[in-house]
């Protein structure tokens, strides 16, 4: 399934969220200084995307797969991040902050997934024409931590 998502959002973050997710993105274990620096914070049942430019634009491609994306060059990515998800109540939402609207929401298998966020083009985020945009993956995997695996340094 793929999903094309053009939203607005503020505090340079959005999420993905089991419809009824445990955590918080209040915790103090959410936004931490690890999680600024990765892009990518985690809490039980959601997870909170750091985007890059100052109006809120989100240019997302969210993409559920059958089995572990095969994309191993990043060279045409400025970051790649990895976390673990675990849906619980059979819903996938895509939400902004801090209004909470829910901008995609989908029917998925209960179960844990890996979700891989790709940044393209953060050099452009604060220039005046923004071309920063997301691809973001999930493919059903077992829990673990999250893991940079391309860190952009700009």
């Amino acid at each position: 399934m793929k999903f094309h998502l053009n939203f607005t959002t503020d505090y340079g973050q959005f999420y993905i969220s089991d419809k009824t997710p445990t955590g918080s993105t209040g915790s103090e274990n959410f936004w931490t200084d690890q999680a600024f620096a990765d892009k990518l914070a985690v809490e039980k049942n959601i997870l909170g995307i750091s985007i890059a430019n100052d109006e809120g634009k989100v240019k997302c491609l969210l993409e559920i797969l059958n089995s572990k994306s095969l994309t191993n060059d990043f060279s045409s990515f400025d970051h790649v991040v990895e976390a673990s998800i675990e849906i619980k109540s059979g819903v996938l939402q895509v939400i902004d902050c801090p209004s909470s609207e829910i901008e995609m929401e989908t029917k998925i298998e209960n179960g844990e997934y890996r979700v891989r966020v790709y940044s393209i083009n953060l050099e452009s985020a604060y220039s005046e024409n923004t071309k920063d945009s997301y691809k973001v993956e999930m493919w059903k995997e077992g829990y673990a931590e999250r893991i940079v695996l391309k860190r952009y340094l700009g």
